[in-house]
């Protein structure tokens, strides 16, 4: 048995996903509001016979160790990994190549930041002072100094016995044309970066004060390695999700300094960019604990295209996005530094932050006949228009109007002849997930079908002299959910039945009588859809036989009889109330 499967069997899905979601019974299944997607009407179901998840609204789900790939952002061995301890699991024991050395690297960044954390002193040290942060805050977020020595970290894992090719996979050292090894980072504070479930996996180092230069860069980060990878991950989101997700918003600043002072200054529903660029992939991670966003950049020009360019990623994940302006006795400074000078103050002013739309209306001056004025409504206007909300959509449509005193009639005919290429959705976020794919009328019957099957097999015998009528895979599974111990079936038609299981759970008609009521009705729809089948292939086949020049009298009786069929049919339904 593989460690995949045995934490499988050692873990209970629902035992697991309680720790995530409000799960509420539904049948012999459980349903909650699926966390990938935004809805009102649970779509989600859990089956706890089944050990797998499935949503009916986004069309995905699996087992235990999908979610946790889903939802944390983690790779397949990452997910295994953390399951396996939960459930006592050596993984060690049992792990691939690959897995031992993902194990490796692990270890290797957490031997670096204590060693890192150990080095922390004197001048590192007085920095972090004077910039404000606490020694409480310094040791709860484990930062550290990295030695000014060529080789002090290298030197160090290797006496721990690491080999020099696994250090240099995980990016502390690099390897000259002369062979020698020199520590990637030096003379720097260290920050270290923890993936979602709290484990170091990379670093950010700030050069000391007075030694900036620019051959030098200020801020420097781990490269990509198989446990790090800076699109996924955000600054202190392991310790923040719980406490974003309950105040269902998050805020996000630009980098490390930011995100610790605001910590320390009260604000924990926090998230920092660590110095990168905000991805898709980032906000996929917020949207799944957060509805609201609020953006606290810089107010430098930098600062501020950055902001535009988030709000317009985020309104492509349909994120409520929220800007928090800085009064003028304030506008040099950013978070870090607002927190140092006014404590409190930081508080205020995200609790204040505005509408994405009015940092829109600010920025390009609509209010002012000023400068390229044209050419600024049109930004703004091609902003609204690819608002999601009809509603919201025409709300700032209307504030514009008052904004430039220009009647909205004439600034909706200026907005519809707009191309997208400023929208947000041109920003290139990737879909949210993928769309499910389009079932047939038949199949949305066929699945309706056996959903009530499985969900009253006490139904089993009225049921039986109507099941020819199904197409083939879902007799197969409804013949399998009347009698499942004596039938077994191959793994794609499993799939199936698991999923119709899940399905009766999330939409079951609970009283018999009204299941087979509803039944008799669909099975009457699934003969209807049958004989309409049949009949358009009859029509072909005549077609074809009159261009061959071939008697199709047996096939026009075929019709009459297949015509006269669908009237009876259609004329029962007619009769239903």
């Amino acid at each position: 048995m593989d460690t995949a499967q045995q934490v499988k069997e050692r873990l209970d899905i629902v035992d697991f996903l309680r720790g995530y979601l409000n799960l509420s019974p539904a049948g012999k299944n459980l349903k909650a509001n699926c966390p990938f997607h935004k809805e009102k009407t649970p779509s989600f179901m859990v089956s706890p016979e089944r050990q797998m998840w499935h949503c009916f609204g986004c069309n995905i789900g699996g087992d235990i160790i999908a979610f946790l790939m889903r939802y944390e952002n983690l790779e397949f061995v990452e997910a295994l990994k953390i399951l396996a301890e939960k459930a006592g699991i050596e993984l060690s024991r049992f792990a691939s190549a690959d897995q031992k050395q993902l194990n490796v690297l692990y270890d290797i960044n957490k031997a670096a930041k204590e060693f890192f954390k150990k080095n922390l002193g004197g001048a590192a040290l007085d920095y972090l002072k004077s910039r404000g942060l606490k020694p409480e805050t310094i040791a709860e977020f484990e930062i550290g100094f990295a030695e000014e020595a060529p080789d002090a970290l290298s030197r160090h894992l290797a006496n721990l016995g690491y080999a020099m090719p696994a250090i240099e996979k995980s990016g502390f050292t690099i390897k000259t044309e002369r062979g020698l090894y020199r520590d990637r980072f030096r003379n720097r504070i260290m920050f270290p970066i923890f993936n979602h479930v709290g484990k170091a996996v990379g670093f950010t180092g700030r050069i000391m004060p007075g030694a900036e230069s620019e051959n030098i860069g200020k801020y420097v980060n781990s490269p990509e390695t198989p446990v790090f990878n800076k699109s996924k991950l955000l600054y202190g989101f392991d310790r923040s999700k719980n406490l974003i997700r309950e105040a269902k918003s998050a805020v996000l600043v630009e980098g490390q300094m930011d995100f610790l002072m605001s910590w320390q200054d009260g604000i924990k529903n926090l998230v920092a960019t660590s110095g990168t660029a905000l991805t898709g992939e980032h906000l996929r991670a917020l949207k799944r604990v957060a509805e609201n966003l609020v953006l606290a950049f810089d107010e430098d020009e930098a600062g501020r295209l950055a902001t535009e360019r988030a709000i317009d990623m985020a309104v492509a994940e349909d994120l409520a996005v929220k800007v928090m302006k800085v009064p003028a006795d304030l506008a040099a400074k950013d978070p870090a530094d607002i927190a140092l000078s006014k404590p409190g103050a930081l508080g205020e002013l995200v609790a204040a932050a505005g509408p994405a739309m009015e940092y829109y209306f600010d920025r390009y001056r609509v209010r002012e006949r000023k400068g390229d004025w044209k050419k600024n409504l049109r930004a703004i206007l091609s902003k609204i228009k690819f608002v999601a909300s009809p509603v919201e959509r025409a709300h700032w449509l209307k504030e514009a109007a008052k904004m430039c005193g220009i009647e909205e009639v004439y600034l909706r005919e200026e907005m519809e002849g707009l191309k997208g290429e400023t929208s947000g959705a041109s920003v290139g976020a990737e879909p949210l997930l993928a769309e499910a794919p389009a079932l047939s009328r038949k199949e949305l019957i066929s699945q309706r079908i056996v959903a009530l099957i499985s969900g009253h097999p006490d139904l089993g015998d009225f049921c039986r002299s109507f099941l020819p009528h199904l197409p083939e895979s879902y007799r197969a599974v409804a013949a399998y959910h009347l009698d499942p111990k004596s039938l077994s079936l191959a793994p794609e038609l499993q799939t199936l039945a698991d999923l119709t299981s899940l399905r009766a759970g999330l939409e079951i008609e609970n009283d018999p009588a009204r299941a087979k009521a509803e039944l008799v009705e669909l099975f009457r729809q699934m003969r209807l859809e049958n004989v309409s089948e049949a009949l358009r292939e009859t029509h072909r086949l005549i077609e074809e036989q009159e261009r061959a020049g071939r008697d199709t009298l047996e096939l026009l009786s075929e019709k009459q009889k297949l015509a006269e069929e669908k009237r009876r049919l259609e004329l029962e339904g007619s009769k239903v109330v």
